[in-house]
């Protein structure tokens, strides 16, 4: 094995993730771990765009870097010269990056064709999805840091232009006192909710939550789904669209929110780095079960499909039926919902039964 630059002296820490708002999230424990135990390294993130004004503001995260077609991971590594890179989703391109720009401390997994590139090695096989996202990445620390490391998730700064923006919205939907955000879309990244099952949620709150509103939120190309939603309601006075936005903003409404309800996607895990109460409806297999891919938060609730819930049409035969959250039944929800409204408990992790 090379001798490679002592832990102590590492002053600055690249971590590459490039893929989903929800995935770069779940890798922020290991900004939290790092700090932790190098107080005086800095640690920076590897990101595209879409990703980056939300770790612009993290605690433990002292630079963002973008990349994008103009700008590669090659270039921006030997701007930045880091001691040591992580490599939270690998990725053949940046691997061969970090080796030509000489970074001689380069982690990640042992199982992929290229692993030759890296100096260090983790063995951890995340195709069966027994560990959640977050403890795969800290672990990604220990050829660095040895011993048991927090799964720790570090601060979401306000924002103070999009704080005041997401009040003035607000009120311009003419919202005052509480409310609650749906987000049904994922994006094509989760398994969806039906409209009618939103629907069929979002009546049952506004009945038995006096005063209470509920924000519906849409991601690009999801104002149709909204819309279909609010349709299919039989009480509209006190919901809301709220169309595409940046995401700060949407962290800024987010974290004024009394809860939310969503699937597995990158809202749901922003909303719960705010800590804001989520429910959240989940496949009820590995790998994309609760399990591996929750929120982490102190009042996280995730339901998944039971046992005694009808199939839908498409079961069996385009999906396994543990995995259809078409088959949670709204009263579930609702049931969650109310609970994370009045501040039932700690939330929990629903399993199939």
């Amino acid at each position: 094995m090379p001798i490679l630059t002592p832990t102590e002296d590492l002053k600055r820490i690249l971590v590459c993730r490039t893929d989903g708002l929800g995935d770069v999230i779940l890798t922020l424990p290991i900004a939290a771990a790092i700090k932790e135990r190098l107080p005086n390294a800095e640690v920076a993130f590897l990101v595209r765009p879409y990703t980056a004004p939300i770790l612009n503001r993290v605690s433990d995260v002292g630079k963002v870097l973008t990349i994008t077609e103009m700008r590669k991971g090659l270039h921006l590594m030997k701007i930045y010269q880091p001691n040591a890179v992580v490599f939270a989703k690998p990725e053949f391109r940046l691997a061969l990056d970090a080796l030509r720009a000489r970074i001689d401390v380069r982690i990640g997994t042992g199982y992929r064709w290229y692993s030759g590139l890296f100096t260090r090695w983790v063995y951890d096989h995340r195709k069966g999805g027994q560990k959640h996202e977050s403890q795969y990445g800290v672990n990604l620390l220990s050829p660095l840091l040895p011993g048991e490391l927090p799964v720790r998730m570090p601060r979401l700064k306000v924002a103070p232009s999009a704080a005041a923006e997401a009040k003035a919205r607000l009120q311009s939907l003419g919202i005052v006192g509480e409310y609650m955000v749906i987000h049904p879309g994922s994006r094509g990244h989760a398994s969806d909710y039906s409209p009618e099952g939103f629907a069929a949620v979002a009546d049952a709150l506004l009945a038995d939550w006096s005063g209470l509103n509920i924000v519906i939120t849409a991601g690009p190309n999801e104002e149709e789904l909204v819309t279909k939603i609010i349709s299919q309601m039989r009480n509209r006075s006190r919901v809301h669209a709220v169309g595409e936005m940046s995401l700060d903003l949407f962290s800024e409404l987010l974290r004024g929110a009394k809860g939310f309800l969503g699937t597995s996607s990158g809202p749901i895990h922003l909303a719960a780095l705010v800590k804001v109460p989520v429910v959240g409806l989940y496949p009820g297999l590995p790998p994309m079960w609760p399990a591996r891919w929750g929120p982490i938060g102190e009042q996280v609730t995730t339901l998944v499909p039971h046992a005694n819930e009808p199939f839908c049409p498409r079961c069996e035969k385009d999906h396994q039926p543990e995995n259809c959250v078409l088959r949670i039944k709204p009263d579930r929800v609702v049931t969650a919902c109310m609970d994370m409204l009045i501040g039932k408990g700690a939330g929990l992790r629903d399993s199939i039964a």
